[in-house]
């Protein structure tokens, strides 16, 4: 009863960020309108409370992706697997963490807005590379575990991309798919290998 137990309190809380925390944090600070004419750079600089929005949003999503890919990171069979993991997750963060403390202010400093949107982009970039990493390895010895979860990572790639074109941009509605997603697909992997070995 009691290993039981604690299975399902690390599984609340871990339902709790990705199923409840993160969707809702996130939808809340897109807000409601013109998810394709503005994204979340944007509405930080509107004013000092939607900057450390911005914040507590970042550290959420970079806290929540931090941990779980790490703890995947530590399942892999392989060292070289587990050290890319690591590192991938390690660069995301950083990208994520100075992106975030860059202001995304294209008429006073252009540069540094072109900086912040690098960082951004690219947090997402390895935050992918690093998924697909742990799938690939994953899917190695148990094919048909993982080959769903392969898809709907290309899944959120293809998404990403037509937001990205619908919208000429990095618009609110691009982030809210791909945070959203990125975070239940963390999830569903975590679940998948506690199906085989024992959960966190």
């Amino acid at each position: 009863m009691r290993p039981a137990r604690a299975r399902r309190r690390r599984g609340f809380w871990l339902d709790l960020f990705a199923c409840f925390l993160i969707p809702a944090y996130t939808l809340l600070f897109a807000g409601s309108v013109e998810w394709l004419g503005t994204n979340f750079s944007v509405i930080a600089v509107t004013g000092k409370d939607h900057y450390w929005g911005f914040v507590y949003w970042g550290a959420l999503a970079g806290g929540y992706f931090a941990v779980m890919l790490t703890k995947l990171a530590l399942i892999l069979p392989r060292l070289w697997q587990r050290s890319a993991v690591c590192l991938l997750a390690l660069l995301a963060c950083l990208a994520l963490g100075y992106a975030l403390a860059i202001p995304y202010l294209p008429d006073d400093f252009p540069g540094f807005a072109s900086l912040h949107v690098v960082l951004a982009a690219g947090a997402c970039v390895l935050l992918m590379l690093a998924l697909l990493l742990v799938l690939l390895s994953l899917y190695r010895d148990s094919p048909e575990n993982y080959r769903l979860l392969l898809v709907r990572w290309g899944l959120i790639v293809g998404g990403s991309g037509l937001l990205f074109l619908l919208a000429g941009m990095v618009s609110s509605a691009l982030e809210v798919f791909f945070t959203i997603t990125a975070a239940l697909l963390t999830r569903r992997i975590w679940l998948t290998v506690g199906e085989r070995q024992e959960k966190f």
